[in-house]
């Protein structure tokens, strides 16, 4: 299984000298296994990977944390979308009365676009989502679980041949959702979560929706992961900024748990499941 960040920011994009590192687009997530593909989320990352991969991305299955506009903005600049021979299904739980189909369509009209989405030719299916469930892709497993975030956000796992990566989407564990992402996250490989604040930070941010690298790490400690990626970069924090965060991210760790910060373009495996030896008889 192969995951692509294609965008890691949160809140709105950013660009300059002082953010080559880990770039600026906002967030998007690419997971294949052979053939089989799923997004998560709609960011501006969605099109950077349209204009990388253009026509030749035609199937997908795409899951909505919320709907955000940082997290829908890219959305109408999906290059694939206008390959009238492309199919790709769209996930989401409704949010504050809102489908997705809805929160998509209010983005493309006007006075704020000048295009309608009955417009875009490939073959779209809407699917409201119940707060938690599962379902499969193909060769991949996804299941997803309610976290802490103003009008609510998704976690999503997604397991293929016994591997597991769980992306948590916004959240603010510290909002009463710890023992649940805990729990969602237990013996995943990678967990990519949201650490956009530091603790100093938070402090004058509460109720924003966010947590903090030391929330990153007591999670994924506590669920035995082996990996953790840092996400949701704010976009104050620039590629510097950034590494301070990451060493304070490792200080907390000690040796028990790998640590990084995401970027975008960034691609990782996640390997399958060993299998377990055959016992003689």
């Amino acid at each position: 299984m192969k995951i692509t960040f294609w965008g890691t920011r949160g809140s709105i994009p950013v660009s300059g000298a002082r953010f080559v590192r880990h770039g600026g687009a906002t967030t998007c997530l690419e997971i294949e296994a052979g053939e089989d593909r799923v997004i998560i989320d709609c960011g501006s990352g969605l099109a950077e990977l349209g204009r990388s991969k253009s026509f030749s991305l035609d199937r997908a299955a795409l899951y909505q944390t919320h709907m955000h506009w940082d997290h829908v903005q890219g959305f109408p600049f999906f290059t694939s979308l206008f390959n009238p021979n492309a199919e790709f299904s769209l996930h989401a739980v409704p949010r504050e009365g809102s489908s997705l189909h809805q929160v998509l369509g209010e983005q493309m009209r006007r006075p704020t676009f000048p295009i309608g989405l009955d417009i875009i030719p490939a073959k779209l299916s809407f699917h409201d989502l119940a707060i938690s469930g599962s379902a499969t892709h193909g060769a991949l497993d996804v299941s997803w679980a309610e976290m802490c975030h103003p009008s609510g956000s998704s976690a999503f796992r997604v397991e293929h041949e016994g591997g597991a990566m769980v992306f948590s989407g916004d959240v603010e564990v510290e909002q009463g959702c710890k023992d649940a992402l805990i729990a969602f996250a237990r013996d995943a490989q990678i967990l990519v979560m949201d650490a956009q604040y530091f603790p100093e930070e938070y402090a004058q941010r509460v109720g924003f929706g966010h947590s903090t690298p030391i929330d990153a790490v007591e999670v994924a400690l506590a669920a035995g992961v082996e990996r953790l990626i840092m996400t949701h970069h704010d976009p104050a924090h620039d590629d510097f900024t950034l590494a301070r965060k990451l060493q304070l991210a490792r200080d907390a760790a000690g040796k028990h748990l790998m640590v990084e910060n995401a970027f975008d373009r960034m691609e990782i495996e996640v390997p399958p499941a060993p299998t377990p030896h055959a016992v003689a008889s």
